[in-house]
């Protein structure tokens, strides 16, 4: 597959983003542990998710679609049986690190595992607050995957201060204590996404949360439930920058997650000069949903401090994208974390913005990009994406404001987490062309 993303003359029209990737782990999850038959819709169909799913079939769980929904029979707790061959997650960190949390209280052997980009990422965090609650989990000497887990004889509640803000270990730990006697207590210095603690008060969890801490009382069961699952914010992400930063665009994008722990994206780009005008608010069970409308915009740089981190971590990269076509320096503090995601996102990107001949550099613990205006046009180049979904997606995004084209490597990579990117981005205008 070749991707090629040509100069666009403007975005226009209207969109519903498909279903929000971090919210369809948690729900497939969440229903299958459930007493009872849940009904989804608007499931992200990525293959991140789908790995997920056939996960959960392999554990006996039935999962079927009719009608665009699917609808999953939930055994409860402790209800998996075990598989008989390696659990697969692909690419996904979000569906094998909460699910080794699940998978720590059942009462049989599970080896979890991904492809070659998920087996490099660290599991160290999420292996370390679990041997603290008693499970039995190993990983490579390298604490990498492929991970090992052991029925346990017992596994307590924890009080756990997280050392780095990060949803999906808090959720590995709120997996492993619907399984553990006594309170289940963690601690956060940055907020990090609390989808899993929405999902499981949804789904009847005895759960308090807030900014800074999260409490799992006992609890026995959840109840099936009918799950709407709102737009990707993340994906919509992509469709916000592109309209911002090229001339006569229009868009408006419909029920998109207004969670406030993912949308400092949204705020940031207000800031920095952007037309987004949000309306319709409304609620997918514990989501909040609203409509978006967005216009061209002359934007300013900006500053992420390390607060922001956390709920910025997976858009930074289209972050990165719109300060190159800002007027001004931006600077982003502490983004070690960039990484140790799917790559190493601060080097993708570094050598994508090199490439695009805008500044960039690193002062200390601060990356800095020097903003080249709203005229700014990239020069045609190959963008090396290392396999990473949202490094693949923001050079495409760049491409549409380039004075020809740029050519996007390794584009298949895109279905990880967005497969309709290419169809709903020429929908609206953009220029995306595959052979």
């Amino acid at each position: 597959m070749k991707l090629i993303s040509k100069s666009s003359e403007g975005l226009h029209g209207e969109i519903k983003i498909p279903g929000d990737k971090s919210i369809s782990h948690r729900a497939l999850i969440c229903a299958s542990i459930s007493d009872g038959t849940s009904k989804i819709s608007n499931l992200q169909e990525s293959e991140d998710v789908i790995n997920t799913l056939n996960s959960l079939k392999q554990l006996g769980i039935s999962i079927y679609k009719k009608n665009d929904s699917y609808f999953v029979e939930g055994k409860g707790f402790r209800g998996l049986k075990e598989s008989k061959k390696q659990l697969y997650f692909g690419n996904s960190g979000t569906g094998i690190r909460l699910m080794s949390g699940l998978l720590s209280i059942q009462d049989f052997p599970s080896s979890l595992t991904g492809d070659e980009s998920l087996s490099k990422r660290p599991m160290k965090r999420i292996i370390e607050p679990l041997i603290k609650m008693g499970v039995n989990i190993c990983g490579s000497k390298e604490n990498t995957l492929p991970l090992q887990i052991t029925p346990s004889e017992n596994i307590d509640g924890i009080n756990y201060e997280m050392p780095v803000a990060s949803a999906q270990v808090k959720s590995a730990i709120l997996f492993a204590g619907l399984g553990a006697q006594g309170d289940t207590k963690i601690i956060e210095h940055s907020t990090s996404r609390d989808h899993t603690e929405r999902m499981f008060e949804y789904f009847g969890a005895s759960i308090n949360y807030s900014e800074k801490e999260t409490v799992l009382k006992k609890t026995d069961k959840f109840t099936p439930q009918i799950i709407e699952i709102p737009g990707d914010f993340s994906s919509s992400a992509f469709f916000i920058v592109a309209a911002l930063i090229l001339k006569n665009s229009d868009i408006t994008l419909r029920e998109v997650g207004m969670n406030p722990t993912r949308i400092a994206l949204l705020n940031k780009l207000i800031e920095m000069g952007g037309d987004i005008q949000v309306f319709n608010h409304s609620s997918f069970g514990k989501e909040p949903i609203a409509d978006l409308n967005i216009k061209s915009s002359v934007l300013n740089s900006c500053e992420v401090s390390s607060d922001d981190v956390a709920n910025l971590i997976d858009e930074l990269p289209i972050l990165f994208v719109a300060s190159s076509f800002a007027e001004g320096i931006s600077s982003f503090k502490e983004i070690e974390e960039l990484k140790h995601k799917e790559s190493d996102r601060l080097k993708a990107m570094q050598a994508g913005l090199d490439k695009m001949k805008v500044k960039n550099f690193l002062d200390g613990d601060v990356f800095c990009i020097e903003g080249m205006g709203k005229d700014f046009k990239s020069p045609n180049f190959l963008a090396e994406t290392f396999y990473d979904h949202r490094i693949a997606m923001s050079f495409a995004i760049a491409g549409l404001n380039s004075s020809s084209s740029i050519e996007i490597s390794s584009p298949e990579s895109i279905n990880t987490s967005f497969p309709e990117f290419i169809d709903l981005g020429n929908r609206l205008g953009c220029n995306f062309e595959v052979s």
